[in-house]
């Protein structure tokens, strides 16, 4: 919780400081390809041998769907208030992933040929929803929605049990608000395994998404190609660029939510003065447990009439999955913010917000791929598809000029094929 002084020269070397180059185990590695090739090799009873020694010991081939009337069952049970707060986070998100629809194109081209463009759904996708202190529903809403208004045509979760097989309430609820039936009491790599080589109980997907432990994203590293991933989870982080209007309370507090999603959760605050840092660390003196230390924290005040530059060229270089801005004129910094996963535009907009309800997706890029990726949307459940359609005035003008490119790259049947059109 060092306080650490901001200059132009020094982004680089902090934003070094707070990404230490990522390394996957050896034997973390090794464990997920044997289980790979094991339920690649013998399906169900490899995912059952896997489930009965890591989660569920009493786990059968019988007991891996959850059967419709729990998904019914669980609607009822789920407390009311929950219920409602799924159903507005849900149209929310659909609101908002409609907009993300991009419609088919046609048109000519210069010589007459017709060329177009079809965004096509993937037929079936996966839903990876995590157990234990990740057991959430809000993950079910996130991962489902774009899916749904992606037009994808089947979805599945694979979600850990308990010791005694059941499953979160409040996650079967979420899917059955989503419409979605097949749900399967199974977690970790052995999940991942199954919805991308498929086995006798759980259907091959097209796309695979949801966060999940080192074992899991290493499951979805070593499937990517035989089947799509929505991208490799890290942990959750956030940086918070604040002036002198920032509230060190709800500062504070923003950070300290961080920590709630795992070990290894990062937030960094960029501020206008050294004390508005030192309010925001007494804070969370007082919010943090004795002896809490799973936060990184960063802490850089960066006074001068280059604030704002110097927050803009560490809000890019560092890339965050969420970057919070508590500035007088909060919105006049979007368009400098360039390299973030999501944008927290104001005081009163924390991420939990982005979380939970609001309507934008919580599946962020992390660990600085947002520099180069993006969130959950409908895209990640679409293919486009190019089509050409050629016409006797675009095969006369066009011939020739494929022919010498064909020739000068030693493609004599390519030049053939279109000369023959030409006859």
């Amino acid at each position: 919780m060092k306080i650490r002084p901001l200059s132009a020269a020094s982004v680089a070397s902090e934003v070094a400081l707070l990404r230490p180059p990522e390394s996957v185990g050896r034997e973390v590695a090794d464990v997920v390809a044997r289980l790979l090739a094991d339920v690649r090799a013998r399906g169900d009873a490899a995912v059952v041998d896997a489930s009965a020694k890591l989660d569920w010991p009493g786990a059968g081939v019988a007991d891996l769907a959850v059967p419709p009337r729990e998904l019914d069952a669980a609607v009822r049970e789920v407390d009311p208030g929950i219920i409602m707060a799924l159903q507005t986070a849900r149209e929310n998100c659909t609101f908002f992933h409609r907009h993300e629809l991009t419609p088919d194109w046609e048109g000519t081209g210069a010589q007459g040929q017709r060329l177009g463009i079809r965004h096509l759904p993937v037929s079936r996708a996966g839903l990876y929803v995590p157990g234990g202190l990740g057991s959430y529903a809000s993950t079910v809403i996130m991962n489902a929605v774009p899916a749904v208004v992606a037009g994808v045509e089947e979805l599945i979760i694979c979600t850990p049990p308990g010791r005694d097989g059941t499953v979160n309430r409040s996650v079967l609820a979420a899917a059955r608000l989503m419409g979605i039936w097949n749900v399967f009491r199974v977690g970790g790599a052995q999940a991942i395994a199954a919805m991308a080589y498929g086995t006798e109980s759980i259907p091959r997907v097209d796309v695979i998404c949801g966060p999940g432990n080192a074992y899991v994203v290493e499951a979805k590293r070593q499937v990517y190609g035989s089947v799509g991933i929505d991208s490799l989870a890290g942990p959750s982080e956030v940086m918070i660029v604040a002036d002198v209007s920032a509230v060190a309370e709800w500062i504070a507090a923003d950070m300290q939510a961080q920590e709630e999603h795992g070990s290894g959760a990062t937030a960094v605050l960029v501020a206008e003065s050294q004390n508005m840092c030192n309010a925001v660390q007494d804070v969370l003196r007082r919010y943090r447990p004795r002896g809490s230390d799973s936060l990184l924290t960063g802490f850089y005040p960066a006074p001068g009439e280059d604030f704002l530059e110097l927050a803009a060229a560490m809000a890019n270089a560092y890339a965050p999955e969420h970057l919070e801005i508590h500035l007088i004129d909060s919105r006049s910094f979007l368009p400098h913010a360039r390299s973030a996963g999501a944008v927290f535009i104001g005081h009163r907009t924390p991420t939990a917000f982005g979380d939970y309800i609001a309507g934008t997706n919580h599946v962020l890029p992390t660990g600085g791929s947002a520099r180069f990726s993006s969130p959950l949307s409908v895209d990640t459940f679409r293919r486009k598809s190019s089509y050409l359609e050629m016409t006797d005035e675009a095969v006369h003008l066009l011939t020739g000029h494929l022919a010498r490119l064909a020739d000068s790259e030693g493609f004599a049947y390519h030049r053939m094929s279109a000369e023959l059109r030409a006859t």
